[in-house]
């Protein structure tokens, strides 16, 4: 008579764990199945980011990442700070033109009007950044203390 594998339930265990470990999101830009960064540039200054994960990326490693986008979007462009202007919904432009005709009283810019609801699995925020630390802005981060902050989580992937 065989005697029955006690290790199989283990096994089993041990390899979802894998399988939902590599299922998890890495930091990267969005790829073909989704997930990952996208940023779109607003005005020269303002930026729409957005960082979409898979079910298997807890909600703090979504923002953790979305965060870190920010920071490098920052110094790429050349700034040090980067202010929250609107934190998962869009933020709507509006034209300065005097009349009616030139500027109706319903939106007509690019900016989607509704804002997409964001699940646990994507995050989104409006930032605009500045060359020097903003007097005017109530939420803002310096770049490069944000980077130094989420290393240790970057490493972690």
């Amino acid at each position: 008579m065989r005697k029955p594998l006690r290790c199989a339930p283990r096994l089993l265990t041990v390899s979802l764990l894998l399988v939902a470990t590599a299922c998890a999101t890495r930091y990267k830009p969005r790829g073909l199945m989704g997930d990952g960064y996208s940023e779109q540039r607003l005005r020269s200054d303002v930026w729409l980011v957005n960082f979409d994960a898979s079910a298997f990326t807890s909600r703090e490693r979504v923002e953790a990442f979305l965060l870190w986008r920010c920071a490098e979007l920052t110094l790429v462009n050349h700034a040090s700070y980067f202010g929250v202007v609107n934190e998962n919904t869009p933020v709507r432009r509006t034209s300065t033109r005097p009349t009616l005709i030139d500027h109706p009283p319903y939106p007509t810019d690019d900016v989607p009007i509704e804002p997409e609801v964001a699940s646990s699995r994507s995050a989104r925020m409006t930032i605009q950044i500045f060359p020097e630390r903003p007097d005017n802005v109530d939420r803002f981060y310096e770049a490069r203390d944000i980077l130094r902050r989420l290393a240790p989580k970057m490493r972690e992937q």
